[in-house]
Protein backbone atom coordinates (compact mmCIF):
# COMPACT_ATOMS: atom_id res chain seq x y z
CA UNK A 1 0.00 0.00 0.00
CA UNK A 2 1.71 3.30 -1.14
CA UNK A 3 1.76 6.35 0.90
CA UNK A 4 0.48 9.94 0.24
CA UNK A 5 3.38 12.09 -0.74
CA UNK A 6 4.23 14.10 1.41
CA UNK A 7 4.34 17.85 1.24
CA UNK A 8 7.05 20.05 0.75
CA UNK A 9 8.74 21.55 4.15
CA UNK A 10 7.25 25.30 4.95
CA UNK A 11 9.65 27.62 4.36
CA UNK A 12 10.52 29.95 7.44
CA UNK A 13 9.13 32.85 7.87
CA UNK A 14 11.44 36.23 8.03
CA UNK A 15 10.55 36.22 12.05
CA UNK A 16 11.84 32.69 12.38
CA UNK A 17 14.43 32.73 9.86
CA UNK A 18 15.98 36.50 11.31
CA UNK A 19 14.81 36.38 14.77
CA UNK A 20 18.06 37.43 16.02
CA UNK A 21 18.23 40.45 13.79
CA UNK A 22 14.97 41.49 14.11
CA UNK A 23 15.14 41.47 18.04
CA UNK A 24 18.65 41.96 18.60
CA UNK A 25 20.25 42.96 22.05
CA UNK A 26 22.39 46.21 22.37
CA UNK A 27 25.96 45.57 24.35
CA UNK A 28 26.51 46.97 27.53
CA UNK A 29 28.99 49.46 25.98
CA UNK A 30 26.19 50.32 23.44
CA UNK A 31 23.86 51.20 26.03
CA UNK A 32 25.61 53.21 27.96
CA UNK A 33 26.77 55.12 24.53
CA UNK A 34 22.33 55.31 24.21
CA UNK A 35 21.66 56.82 27.38
CA UNK A 36 23.60 60.45 25.51
CA UNK A 37 20.34 60.64 23.60
CA UNK A 38 17.81 60.44 26.23
CA UNK A 39 16.61 60.79 29.84
CA UNK A 40 16.25 57.54 32.12
CA UNK A 41 12.47 56.66 33.03
CA UNK A 42 10.87 54.19 35.02
CA UNK A 43 7.37 52.64 34.38
CA UNK A 44 5.31 50.32 36.67
CA UNK A 45 3.80 47.28 35.30
CA UNK A 46 0.77 47.45 33.29
CA UNK A 47 1.62 51.14 32.29
CA UNK A 48 1.30 51.87 28.35
CA UNK A 49 4.02 53.40 26.88
CA UNK A 50 2.96 54.15 23.54
CA UNK A 51 -0.21 53.17 21.60
CA UNK A 52 -0.84 52.16 18.70
CA UNK A 53 -2.10 54.51 15.95
CA UNK A 54 -0.32 57.24 18.04
CA UNK A 55 2.06 59.27 15.97
CA UNK A 56 5.61 60.73 16.88
CA UNK A 57 6.18 58.45 19.73
CA UNK A 58 9.80 57.70 21.06
CA UNK A 59 11.88 54.74 20.93
CA UNK A 60 12.20 53.00 24.18
CA UNK A 61 15.46 51.10 25.11
CA UNK A 62 14.90 48.41 27.87
CA UNK A 63 17.57 48.98 30.70
CA UNK A 64 15.32 46.58 33.35
CA UNK A 65 12.35 44.74 33.55
CA UNK A 66 10.22 44.30 30.00
CA UNK A 67 7.69 45.59 27.12
CA UNK A 68 5.17 43.64 25.53
CA UNK A 69 3.93 44.58 22.12
CA UNK A 70 0.78 43.86 20.66
CA UNK A 71 -1.23 44.42 17.64
CA UNK A 72 -5.34 44.61 17.12
CA UNK A 73 -6.23 41.91 14.77
CA UNK A 74 -9.82 40.89 13.65
CA UNK A 75 -9.59 37.98 15.76
CA UNK A 76 -7.97 40.05 19.51
CA UNK A 77 -4.80 41.64 20.35
CA UNK A 78 -1.92 39.55 18.75
CA UNK A 79 2.14 39.15 20.74
CA UNK A 80 4.29 40.77 18.27
CA UNK A 81 7.27 40.76 20.84
CA UNK A 82 8.39 41.00 23.95
CA UNK A 83 11.19 43.33 24.42
CA UNK A 84 13.69 42.99 27.43
CA UNK A 85 17.01 44.23 29.16
CA UNK A 86 19.34 45.65 25.88
CA UNK A 87 16.25 45.71 23.20
CA UNK A 88 14.10 48.48 21.95
CA UNK A 89 10.82 49.18 20.62
CA UNK A 90 9.82 50.43 17.41
CA UNK A 91 10.06 49.68 13.54
CA UNK A 92 10.72 51.90 10.33
CA UNK A 93 7.73 54.13 10.37
CA UNK A 94 9.25 55.44 13.38
CA UNK A 95 11.90 57.51 11.62
CA UNK A 96 9.05 59.41 9.50
CA UNK A 97 6.67 59.72 12.66
CA UNK A 98 4.07 57.65 11.23
CA UNK A 99 1.28 56.21 13.19
CA UNK A 100 2.69 52.88 15.74
CA UNK A 101 1.62 49.78 14.33
CA UNK A 102 1.52 48.25 17.88
CA UNK A 103 0.86 49.20 21.70
CA UNK A 104 3.60 49.14 24.19
CA UNK A 105 2.81 48.40 27.75
CA UNK A 106 5.27 47.24 30.44
CA UNK A 107 4.89 43.57 31.33
CA UNK A 108 6.44 44.06 34.56
CA UNK A 109 7.83 47.03 36.48
CA UNK A 110 10.40 48.48 33.96
CA UNK A 111 13.32 51.13 33.75
CA UNK A 112 14.09 52.72 30.21
CA UNK A 113 15.76 55.21 27.97
CA UNK A 114 13.45 57.32 26.05
CA UNK A 115 14.77 58.34 22.73
CA UNK A 116 12.37 60.88 21.15
CA UNK A 117 12.14 61.28 17.16
CA UNK A 118 14.67 64.23 16.93
CA UNK A 119 17.24 62.74 19.39
CA UNK A 120 16.72 59.26 17.39
CA UNK A 121 17.39 61.01 14.00
CA UNK A 122 21.01 62.13 15.79
CA UNK A 123 21.44 58.65 17.16
CA UNK A 124 21.18 57.08 13.57
CA UNK A 125 23.51 59.37 12.23
CA UNK A 126 26.18 60.02 15.17
CA UNK A 127 26.92 56.52 15.74
CA UNK A 128 27.18 54.10 12.90
CA UNK A 129 27.86 50.55 15.02
CA UNK A 130 24.19 51.28 16.87
CA UNK A 131 22.89 52.15 13.76
CA UNK A 132 23.36 49.36 12.04
CA UNK A 133 21.86 47.50 14.24
CA UNK A 134 18.86 49.46 14.68
CA UNK A 135 17.97 50.20 10.91
CA UNK A 136 17.92 46.49 9.99
CA UNK A 137 15.86 45.63 12.99
CA UNK A 138 13.42 48.57 11.74
CA UNK A 139 13.38 47.48 8.29
CA UNK A 140 13.22 43.62 9.06
CA UNK A 141 10.03 44.41 11.59
CA UNK A 142 8.03 45.81 8.74
CA UNK A 143 8.95 42.88 6.74
CA UNK A 144 7.48 40.15 8.99
CA UNK A 145 4.77 42.31 9.96
CA UNK A 146 3.77 42.59 6.02
CA UNK A 147 5.17 38.82 5.29
CA UNK A 148 2.33 37.35 8.30
CA UNK A 149 -0.23 40.15 7.31
CA UNK A 150 -0.95 40.75 11.14
CA UNK A 151 -3.47 43.56 12.03
CA UNK A 152 -2.79 46.61 9.74
CA UNK A 153 -6.00 48.04 7.71
CA UNK A 154 -8.73 45.75 6.26
CA UNK A 155 -9.67 46.51 2.30
CA UNK A 156 -12.65 44.76 1.37
CA UNK A 157 -13.44 44.97 -2.22
CA UNK A 158 -13.75 43.38 -5.57
CA UNK A 159 -11.61 42.10 -8.38
CA UNK A 160 -14.09 44.08 -10.59
CA UNK A 161 -13.05 47.10 -9.12
CA UNK A 162 -10.53 49.52 -10.41
CA UNK A 163 -10.54 51.51 -6.91
CA UNK A 164 -9.83 48.49 -5.36
CA UNK A 165 -6.59 47.88 -7.10
CA UNK A 166 -5.88 51.79 -6.65
CA UNK A 167 -6.12 51.22 -2.69
CA UNK A 168 -4.08 47.86 -2.65
CA UNK A 169 -1.77 49.50 -4.65
CA UNK A 170 -1.05 52.57 -3.04
CA UNK A 171 -0.72 50.13 1.07
CA UNK A 172 1.55 47.97 -0.62
CA UNK A 173 4.18 50.23 -2.56
CA UNK A 174 4.25 52.07 0.70
CA UNK A 175 4.75 48.93 2.67
CA UNK A 176 1.72 49.31 5.24
CA UNK A 177 0.46 45.86 6.70
CA UNK A 178 -2.57 45.15 5.45
CA UNK A 179 -5.47 42.43 5.07
CA UNK A 180 -7.52 42.19 1.83
CA UNK A 181 -10.58 40.63 1.17
CA UNK A 182 -12.37 40.11 -1.94
CA UNK A 183 -16.45 39.99 -1.53
CA UNK A 184 -16.57 37.59 -4.73
CA UNK A 185 -14.26 34.79 -3.18
CA UNK A 186 -14.09 35.32 0.62
CA UNK A 187 -16.80 34.48 2.55
CA UNK A 188 -15.32 36.69 5.58
CA UNK A 189 -15.70 39.86 3.96
CA UNK A 190 -19.30 39.88 3.57
CA UNK A 191 -19.48 39.71 7.39
CA UNK A 192 -17.12 41.97 8.20
CA UNK A 193 -19.22 44.45 6.07
CA UNK A 194 -22.43 43.72 7.77
CA UNK A 195 -20.51 43.97 11.06
CA UNK A 196 -19.64 47.65 9.97
CA UNK A 197 -23.09 48.28 8.34
CA UNK A 198 -21.12 48.93 5.05
CA UNK A 199 -23.63 48.23 1.54
CA UNK A 200 -22.12 46.32 -1.64
CA UNK A 201 -22.19 50.02 -2.90
CA UNK A 202 -19.63 51.90 -1.24
CA UNK A 203 -17.25 49.29 -2.26
CA UNK A 204 -13.96 49.36 -2.12
CA UNK A 205 -13.43 50.17 1.35
CA UNK A 206 -10.80 50.06 4.20
CA UNK A 207 -11.54 49.46 7.81
CA UNK A 208 -8.61 50.71 10.20
CA UNK A 209 -7.83 48.53 13.46
CA UNK A 210 -10.12 51.52 15.72
CA UNK A 211 -12.95 50.57 13.49
CA UNK A 212 -12.71 53.75 11.19
CA UNK A 213 -14.28 53.13 7.70
CA UNK A 214 -13.18 54.84 4.98
CA UNK A 215 -15.59 54.53 1.64
CA UNK A 216 -13.82 54.55 -1.13
CA UNK A 217 -11.00 56.89 0.24
CA UNK A 218 -8.93 59.05 -2.01
CA UNK A 219 -5.37 58.25 -1.19
CA UNK A 220 -4.36 61.16 0.96
CA UNK A 221 -7.57 60.83 3.04
CA UNK A 222 -6.14 57.16 3.16
CA UNK A 223 -3.28 58.12 4.37
CA UNK A 224 -3.79 60.92 6.93
CA UNK A 225 -6.53 58.89 8.52
CA UNK A 226 -3.66 55.47 8.74
CA UNK A 227 -1.08 58.06 10.05
CA UNK A 228 0.93 57.68 7.00
CA UNK A 229 0.80 61.16 6.15
CA UNK A 230 2.91 64.34 6.63
CA UNK A 231 3.05 66.80 8.96
CA UNK A 232 1.56 70.48 7.61
CA UNK A 233 4.00 71.62 5.63
CA UNK A 234 2.19 75.34 4.58
CA UNK A 235 4.65 78.07 4.93
CA UNK A 236 7.49 76.18 5.72
CA UNK A 237 11.12 76.82 4.21
CA UNK A 238 13.63 74.45 2.95
CA UNK A 239 16.83 74.40 1.38
CA UNK A 240 16.02 72.05 -1.15
CA UNK A 241 12.62 70.30 -2.04
CA UNK A 242 12.51 66.97 -4.68
CA UNK A 243 9.47 66.96 -6.39
CA UNK A 244 9.06 62.92 -7.23
CA UNK A 245 10.35 59.68 -5.24
CA UNK A 246 11.31 57.51 -8.12
CA UNK A 247 15.06 56.65 -8.29
CA UNK A 248 16.58 60.30 -9.12
CA UNK A 249 14.09 61.97 -6.87
CA UNK A 250 15.04 59.64 -3.45
CA UNK A 251 19.00 59.74 -5.22
CA UNK A 252 18.90 63.47 -4.29
CA UNK A 253 16.96 62.77 -1.68
CA UNK A 254 19.51 61.17 -0.07
CA UNK A 255 22.64 63.16 -1.43
CA UNK A 256 21.21 66.38 -0.09
CA UNK A 257 20.08 65.48 3.33
CA UNK A 258 23.81 63.62 4.20
CA UNK A 259 25.34 66.84 3.39
CA UNK A 260 22.96 68.70 6.12
CA UNK A 261 20.55 70.62 4.08
CA UNK A 262 17.22 70.77 4.75
CA UNK A 263 15.14 68.53 2.38
CA UNK A 264 11.13 67.96 1.54
CA UNK A 265 10.37 64.98 -1.06
CA UNK A 266 6.68 65.16 -2.58
CA UNK A 267 5.22 63.23 -4.38
CA UNK A 268 1.36 61.82 -5.05
CA UNK A 269 1.60 58.36 -4.90
CA UNK A 270 4.69 56.04 -3.99
CA UNK A 271 8.42 55.44 -3.71
CA UNK A 272 9.78 54.35 -6.94
CA UNK A 273 8.21 55.51 -10.04
CA UNK A 274 7.87 53.33 -12.70
CA UNK A 275 11.01 51.59 -11.22
CA UNK A 276 9.17 51.00 -8.31
CA UNK A 277 6.33 48.80 -10.03
CA UNK A 278 9.00 46.71 -11.78
CA UNK A 279 9.43 43.33 -10.62
CA UNK A 280 12.98 42.35 -11.00
CA UNK A 281 15.91 44.60 -12.11
CA UNK A 282 18.90 42.60 -12.67
CA UNK A 283 21.02 44.86 -14.53
CA UNK A 284 21.75 47.36 -11.78
CA UNK A 285 25.14 47.70 -11.05
CA UNK A 286 25.57 45.99 -7.33
CA UNK A 287 22.93 43.84 -7.23
CA UNK A 288 23.91 40.21 -9.08
CA UNK A 289 20.63 38.59 -8.24
CA UNK A 290 18.75 41.31 -9.03
CA UNK A 291 16.30 43.58 -6.78
CA UNK A 292 12.28 44.31 -6.93
CA UNK A 293 11.60 47.76 -7.87
CA UNK A 294 9.70 47.83 -4.65
CA UNK A 295 12.82 47.35 -2.62
CA UNK A 296 15.08 49.45 -4.42
CA UNK A 297 12.76 52.33 -3.41
CA UNK A 298 12.21 51.19 -0.12
CA UNK A 299 15.95 50.93 0.65
CA UNK A 300 16.49 54.81 -0.37
CA UNK A 301 13.51 55.68 0.78
CA UNK A 302 14.86 54.64 4.26
CA UNK A 303 18.20 56.11 3.54
CA UNK A 304 16.98 59.50 2.75
CA UNK A 305 14.89 58.88 6.44
CA UNK A 306 17.52 58.26 7.85
CA UNK A 307 19.64 61.65 7.09
CA UNK A 308 16.62 63.40 7.76
CA UNK A 309 14.87 64.66 4.41
CA UNK A 310 11.16 64.98 5.36
CA UNK A 311 9.10 62.77 3.30
CA UNK A 312 5.70 64.21 2.30
CA UNK A 313 3.71 61.02 0.55
CA UNK A 314 0.68 61.39 -0.45
CA UNK A 315 1.05 65.11 -1.61
CA UNK A 316 1.07 66.31 -5.30
CA UNK A 317 2.62 69.13 -6.90
CA UNK A 318 -0.22 71.35 -7.91
CA UNK A 319 2.37 73.74 -9.51
CA UNK A 320 5.38 76.44 -9.66
CA UNK A 321 5.16 79.99 -8.75
CA UNK A 322 7.56 81.75 -10.75
CA UNK A 323 7.38 85.28 -10.12
CA UNK A 324 9.75 85.16 -7.22
CA UNK A 325 13.33 85.84 -8.45
CA UNK A 326 14.97 83.35 -6.52
CA UNK A 327 13.35 81.17 -3.82
CA UNK A 328 10.36 79.26 -5.74
CA UNK A 329 7.25 78.46 -4.37
CA UNK A 330 5.54 75.11 -4.29
CA UNK A 331 1.64 74.76 -4.29
CA UNK A 332 0.42 71.72 -3.39
CA UNK A 333 -2.93 69.62 -3.42
CA UNK A 334 -5.37 71.09 -0.28
CA UNK A 335 -3.76 74.48 -0.75
CA UNK A 336 -0.66 74.11 1.04
CA UNK A 337 2.66 76.17 -0.17
CA UNK A 338 5.94 75.79 0.94
CA UNK A 339 8.89 78.06 0.10
CA UNK A 340 12.14 75.88 -1.52
CA UNK A 341 15.74 77.65 -2.23
CA UNK A 342 16.48 75.11 -4.71
CA UNK A 343 14.17 72.66 -6.19
CA UNK A 344 15.23 68.86 -7.93
CA UNK A 345 12.46 68.02 -10.64
CA UNK A 346 11.92 64.29 -10.62
CA UNK A 347 8.65 63.65 -11.67
CA UNK A 348 10.00 61.08 -14.18
CA UNK A 349 7.35 59.61 -17.32
CA UNK A 350 4.39 57.90 -17.16
CA UNK A 351 3.74 55.27 -19.95
CA UNK A 352 2.05 56.14 -22.81
CA UNK A 353 -1.99 55.44 -23.43
CA UNK A 354 -2.74 54.23 -27.35
CA UNK A 355 -5.37 55.45 -28.68
CA UNK A 356 -8.13 52.53 -28.20
CA UNK A 357 -11.48 52.74 -27.65
CA UNK A 358 -13.01 52.26 -24.25
CA UNK A 359 -9.25 52.11 -22.70
CA UNK A 360 -10.03 54.15 -19.59
CA UNK A 361 -13.47 52.11 -18.63
CA UNK A 362 -11.13 49.21 -17.91
CA UNK A 363 -8.33 50.36 -16.67
CA UNK A 364 -7.96 48.44 -12.99
CA UNK A 365 -10.46 46.13 -14.78
CA UNK A 366 -8.81 44.62 -17.30
CA UNK A 367 -6.04 47.26 -18.71
CA UNK A 368 -2.53 47.33 -15.88
CA UNK A 369 0.42 49.81 -15.82
CA UNK A 370 1.81 48.11 -13.65
CA UNK A 371 2.84 43.80 -13.14
CA UNK A 372 3.08 43.75 -9.58
CA UNK A 373 1.72 40.81 -7.01
CA UNK A 374 -1.88 41.93 -7.00
CA UNK A 375 -1.96 42.09 -10.56
CA UNK A 376 -0.57 38.62 -10.78
CA UNK A 377 -3.14 37.60 -8.11
CA UNK A 378 -6.22 38.66 -10.58
CA UNK A 379 -4.72 36.92 -13.94
CA UNK A 380 -3.18 33.57 -12.41
CA UNK A 381 -4.18 30.67 -14.99
CA UNK A 382 -5.19 32.97 -17.45
CA UNK A 383 -4.06 34.25 -20.88
CA UNK A 384 -2.88 37.72 -20.97
CA UNK A 385 -1.04 40.74 -23.34
CA UNK A 386 1.82 43.11 -22.66
CA UNK A 387 2.12 45.65 -24.67
CA UNK A 388 5.97 46.99 -25.30
CA UNK A 389 9.23 46.42 -26.03
CA UNK A 390 11.79 48.03 -23.79
CA UNK A 391 12.78 46.24 -20.06
CA UNK A 392 9.58 47.34 -18.13
CA UNK A 393 7.83 44.79 -20.76
CA UNK A 394 10.17 42.32 -20.91
CA UNK A 395 10.79 42.36 -17.24
CA UNK A 396 6.67 41.91 -16.36
CA UNK A 397 6.69 39.63 -19.22
CA UNK A 398 9.01 36.92 -17.35
CA UNK A 399 7.54 37.78 -14.37
CA UNK A 400 3.83 37.43 -15.12
CA UNK A 401 5.24 33.87 -17.06
CA UNK A 402 5.02 32.32 -13.52
CA UNK A 403 1.43 33.15 -12.61
CA UNK A 404 -0.58 33.21 -16.16
CA UNK A 405 -1.16 30.48 -18.31
CA UNK A 406 0.04 32.25 -21.82
CA UNK A 407 1.62 35.37 -22.12
CA UNK A 408 1.87 37.36 -25.60
CA UNK A 409 4.07 40.24 -26.04
CA UNK A 410 3.24 42.66 -28.69
CA UNK A 411 5.64 44.88 -30.51
CA UNK A 412 4.72 46.78 -33.39
CA UNK A 413 8.78 46.34 -34.16
CA UNK A 414 10.29 43.47 -36.46
CA UNK A 415 11.88 42.26 -32.72
CA UNK A 416 13.21 43.61 -29.56
CA UNK A 417 16.66 43.58 -30.08
CA UNK A 418 16.70 48.05 -30.52
CA UNK A 419 15.02 48.85 -26.99
CA UNK A 420 15.72 45.23 -24.59
CA UNK A 421 18.56 44.09 -22.87
CA UNK A 422 19.48 40.94 -24.73
CA UNK A 423 19.28 39.00 -21.13
CA UNK A 424 15.33 39.50 -21.09
CA UNK A 425 15.10 38.72 -24.70
CA UNK A 426 16.92 35.45 -23.86
CA UNK A 427 14.71 34.88 -20.97
CA UNK A 428 11.44 35.27 -23.24
CA UNK A 429 12.79 33.24 -25.39
CA UNK A 430 13.35 30.32 -23.34
CA UNK A 431 9.75 30.76 -21.67
CA UNK A 432 7.77 28.25 -22.75
CA UNK A 433 4.32 30.25 -22.23
CA UNK A 434 5.89 33.76 -23.80
CA UNK A 435 4.84 34.14 -27.38
CA UNK A 436 6.34 37.45 -28.86
CA UNK A 437 3.93 38.89 -31.86
CA UNK A 438 5.91 40.98 -33.60
CA UNK A 439 5.24 44.01 -35.87
CA UNK A 440 1.75 43.90 -34.31
CA UNK A 441 0.05 46.18 -32.21
CA UNK A 442 -3.45 46.03 -29.80
CA UNK A 443 -6.81 47.59 -32.08
CA UNK A 444 -9.66 47.23 -29.83
CA UNK A 445 -10.83 46.07 -26.65
CA UNK A 446 -14.41 44.57 -25.47
CA UNK A 447 -16.19 44.07 -22.56
CA UNK A 448 -19.68 45.15 -20.18
CA UNK A 449 -17.81 45.82 -16.73
CA UNK A 450 -14.98 44.06 -17.36
CA UNK A 451 -12.52 43.59 -20.13
CA UNK A 452 -13.62 39.91 -21.91
CA UNK A 453 -11.82 40.34 -25.20
CA UNK A 454 -9.69 42.15 -27.56
CA UNK A 455 -8.49 42.55 -30.85
CA UNK A 456 -4.86 42.75 -32.19
CA UNK A 457 -3.65 43.21 -35.95
CA UNK A 458 -0.73 41.95 -37.77
CA UNK A 459 0.37 45.12 -39.55
CA UNK A 460 2.44 43.73 -42.69
CA UNK A 461 -0.42 41.36 -43.41
CA UNK A 462 -3.52 43.10 -42.08
CA UNK A 463 -4.86 39.93 -40.19
CA UNK A 464 -7.39 40.76 -37.33
CA UNK A 465 -7.18 38.16 -34.57
CA UNK A 466 -10.14 38.65 -31.76
CA UNK A 467 -9.01 36.55 -28.27
CA UNK A 468 -11.16 36.26 -25.01
CA UNK A 469 -8.06 37.60 -22.97
CA UNK A 470 -8.96 40.04 -19.79
CA UNK A 471 -6.19 40.90 -19.08
CA UNK A 472 -3.68 43.35 -20.89
CA UNK A 473 -0.72 45.09 -19.64
CA UNK A 474 0.88 48.65 -21.02
CA UNK A 475 4.17 49.66 -21.15
CA UNK A 476 4.43 51.58 -24.20
CA UNK A 477 6.48 54.82 -24.92
CA UNK A 478 6.75 57.28 -22.57
CA UNK A 479 4.92 60.85 -22.04
CA UNK A 480 6.55 63.49 -19.26
CA UNK A 481 4.52 64.23 -16.04
CA UNK A 482 5.29 68.21 -16.10
CA UNK A 483 2.23 69.55 -16.89
CA UNK A 484 2.30 71.30 -13.29
CA UNK A 485 5.55 74.14 -15.02
CA UNK A 486 4.46 74.53 -18.18
CA UNK A 487 4.46 77.69 -18.75
CA UNK A 488 7.86 78.37 -15.92
CA UNK A 489 10.23 75.49 -17.19
CA UNK A 490 11.26 75.34 -20.69
CA UNK A 491 10.33 72.18 -22.45
CA UNK A 492 10.84 70.19 -25.18
CA UNK A 493 8.48 69.82 -28.41
CA UNK A 494 7.14 66.33 -26.19
CA UNK A 495 6.76 68.02 -23.65
CA UNK A 496 10.27 66.89 -21.35
CA UNK A 497 12.37 69.38 -19.34
CA UNK A 498 14.96 70.85 -21.19
CA UNK A 499 17.96 71.70 -18.85
CA UNK A 500 21.86 72.99 -19.62
CA UNK A 501 23.49 73.58 -22.77
CA UNK A 502 19.68 72.01 -24.49
CA UNK A 503 17.96 75.08 -23.95
CA UNK A 504 18.44 78.48 -26.32
CA UNK A 505 19.38 81.77 -26.15
CA UNK A 506 16.07 82.46 -27.18
CA UNK A 507 14.36 80.25 -24.46
CA UNK A 508 16.52 81.32 -21.31
CA UNK A 509 15.83 85.19 -22.99
CA UNK A 510 11.94 84.19 -22.66
CA UNK A 511 12.35 83.06 -19.49
CA UNK A 512 13.86 85.83 -18.43
CA UNK A 513 17.04 83.97 -16.76
CA UNK A 514 18.56 86.81 -14.37
CA UNK A 515 22.03 85.45 -14.38
CA UNK A 516 25.10 86.43 -15.82
CA UNK A 517 26.30 82.36 -15.92
CA UNK A 518 24.15 80.12 -18.27
CA UNK A 519 22.52 77.12 -16.51
CA UNK A 520 24.80 74.44 -15.16
CA UNK A 521 23.91 71.10 -16.06
CA UNK A 522 20.38 69.40 -14.94
CA UNK A 523 19.79 73.03 -14.04
CA UNK A 524 16.31 74.61 -16.04
CA UNK A 525 15.43 77.90 -17.67
CA UNK A 526 14.28 79.09 -13.65
CA UNK A 527 18.07 79.67 -11.56
CA UNK A 528 17.79 76.79 -8.79
CA UNK A 529 15.45 74.44 -10.41
CA UNK A 530 16.66 71.33 -11.70
CA UNK A 531 15.48 68.57 -13.73
CA UNK A 532 16.64 64.75 -13.30
CA UNK A 533 15.74 61.51 -14.37
CA UNK A 534 12.86 60.34 -17.29
CA UNK A 535 11.44 63.88 -16.84
CA UNK A 536 14.10 65.75 -18.61
CA UNK A 537 15.10 66.08 -22.12
CA UNK A 538 17.29 63.87 -23.74
CA UNK A 539 17.61 61.74 -20.51
CA UNK A 540 18.72 57.82 -20.26
CA UNK A 541 15.72 55.47 -19.20
CA UNK A 542 17.86 53.29 -16.48
CA UNK A 543 17.71 53.53 -12.49
CA UNK A 544 21.44 53.86 -13.03
CA UNK A 545 21.52 56.94 -15.00
CA UNK A 546 18.52 58.51 -13.31
CA UNK A 547 20.16 57.93 -9.93
CA UNK A 548 23.34 59.47 -11.23
CA UNK A 549 21.38 62.66 -12.46
CA UNK A 550 20.13 62.98 -8.99
CA UNK A 551 23.72 62.69 -7.13
CA UNK A 552 24.74 65.16 -9.46
CA UNK A 553 21.89 67.62 -9.69
CA UNK A 554 22.65 68.01 -5.60
CA UNK A 555 26.52 68.70 -5.82
CA UNK A 556 25.51 71.78 -8.43
CA UNK A 557 22.76 72.88 -6.72
CA UNK A 558 25.57 73.62 -3.51
CA UNK A 559 26.79 76.94 -6.07
CA UNK A 560 23.25 78.06 -6.58
CA UNK A 561 22.52 77.78 -2.57
CA UNK A 562 26.35 79.57 -2.11
CA UNK A 563 25.12 82.24 -4.66
CA UNK A 564 21.98 83.26 -3.11
CA UNK A 565 23.87 83.55 0.46
CA UNK A 566 26.50 85.87 -1.12
CA UNK A 567 23.78 87.98 -2.88
CA UNK A 568 21.99 87.90 1.00
CA UNK A 569 25.44 89.03 2.50
CA UNK A 570 25.83 91.90 -0.11
CA UNK A 571 22.22 93.56 0.43
CA UNK A 572 22.64 92.97 3.66
CA UNK A 573 25.85 95.14 3.75
CA UNK A 574 24.91 97.41 1.51
CA UNK A 575 21.95 98.64 3.99
CA UNK A 576 24.36 99.01 6.69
Amino acid sequence: MSSAPESPPRAPTIRESRHQQIYPRLSEQQLAAIEAYGPRRRYPAGAILFEEGQRHIPVFVVLAGAIEVRRRTRSGNELIATEERGMFSGEIGQLSGHAALGTGRAREDCEVVVIEEPALRRLIVDDAEVSEVMMRAYILRRMALIEEAIGGATVVGSRQSGDTLRLRQFLTRNNQPHTYLDLDRDAAAATLLQQFSVGADDLPVVISTSGIVMRNPTMRILAERLGLGPDRLDGRTFDVAVVGAGPAGLAAAVYAASEGLRVLVLDANAPGGQAGSSSRIENYFGFPTGITGRALAGRGFTQAEKFGAELAIPREVVRLECAQERATIIEIDGGERVVAHAVVIATGARYHKPGIANLERFEGRGIYYAASGAEAQLCAGEEVIIVGGGNSAGQAAVYLAGHAKQVHVLVRAPGLAASMSDYLIRRIEAAENITLRTETELVALEGDVMLESVRWRHNPSGAVEERPIQHVFLFCGADPNAKWIEGCIALDAAGFVKTGTSISADELRRAGWPLSRPPHAFETSRPGVFAVGDVRSGSIKRVAAAVGEGATAVQLLHGVLSEMRIDHLDRGAGTG
